[in-house]
């Protein structure tokens, strides 16, 4: 209902703006380029009467503000159109959108070099020496918890016979 609703208003928002452009924008070129204002009542009582009177169309001047008369309309709803089209919530977050991408892109493209000063030449080790190694390292990571864990074991074993005792 409310997401309807937003869409009417949506609608209603971005045709009565691209209206009143559309208006003020034909209508001050077309009186600019042919002294013709389509807004007015007596221009067109003007034509009216030219036409009624059997006026001719004498030059090509006239034939194109007769074409920008009839096109104004079509073109009218052709923006319109695509002009609801557009999901301007997207356009408003694009410039946000582009540098957020553009940052990220930049600190990514520094981790893929190497600096060679910082490397360390050392032997070779095979990948079994590897493996070892890891072993090596977590056996003595497992013997310490294991000691830590017996030792807490005493503790608790200790207190508890001490609690019985008294």
């Amino acid at each position: 209902m409310i997401k309807k609703l937003f869409s009417i208003i949506r609608f209603f928002v971005i045709s009565v703006s691209w209206t009143l452009f559309w208006i003020g924008l034909t209508q001050q070129a077309v009186f600019r380029i042919w002294n013709f204002n389509f807004l007015s009542d007596r221009q067109w009582r003007y034509l009216s009467t030219f036409w009624k009177a059997n006026g001719v169309i004498k030059g090509a001047s006239d034939y194109f503000l007769f074409i920008a008369l009839f096109l104004i309309v079509f073109l009218w709803i052709w923006w319109g159109r695509k002009l609801l089209k557009v999901q301007y919530f997207k356009l408003f977050l694009k410039p946000f959108e582009s540098f957020s991408k553009h940052q990220i892109n930049k600190y990514l493209d520094e981790g893929k070099h190497v600096v060679v000063k910082n490397l360390v030449v050392g032997e070779k080790l095979t990948l079994d020496d590897l493996i070892n190694e890891k072993i090596k390292e977590e056996d003595e990571a497992n013997k310490n918890t294991v000691k830590e864990s017996e030792n807490l074991r005493a503790g608790v074993v200790k207190k508890i016979s001490e609690n019985k005792k008294s």
